[in-house]
């Protein structure tokens, strides 16, 4: 997945392997966090994310503090259209929209945001 230029800064991406089908409340989890972002709920959206998200969402460019409103005021995140697929593995998850993919993990019972603004980059080739 590719994220959207600025949003690489601020969500980490989550690397999910395994199989599993859509998680209960991850879709809907992905789907308020567009919606708080879309608003300008900006401080509903950071309430949003996952914990190292959170803390990594803090941190500025230049080694300081910035807080995770002004960056996520600061990223252009694009509507994502409707959910195409969700998947659960383990404790994470991943829902698939029309133009972008949010990686959420399972923290104290809530779904919580790891990475959103996600795009395809086509197949990856392993080594041989």
């Amino acid at each position: 997945m590719k994220a959207a230029p600025g949003l690489v800064l601020l969500l980490g991406v989550a690397a999910c392997s395994g199989e599993g089908s859509g998680p209960p409340g991850a879709e809907q989890a992905a789907e308020k966090f567009h919606a708080a972002v879309q608003s300008g709920e900006y401080g509903q959206a950071c309430s949003m994310l996952a914990p190292a998200t959170l803390e990594d969402s803090q941190q500025a460019e230049d080694g300081g503090e910035q807080p995770c409103t002004d960056k996520l005021g600061a990223v252009s995140l694009a509507s994502p259209g409707t959910p195409v697929t969700s998947q659960a593995f383990g404790r994470n998850a991943q829902v698939v929209f029309e133009s972008d993919t949010v990686f959420l993990t399972l923290s104290n019972g809530t779904w919580k945001v790891m990475a959103a603004g996600c795009t395809p980059r086509g197949e990856r080739r392993t080594a041989a």
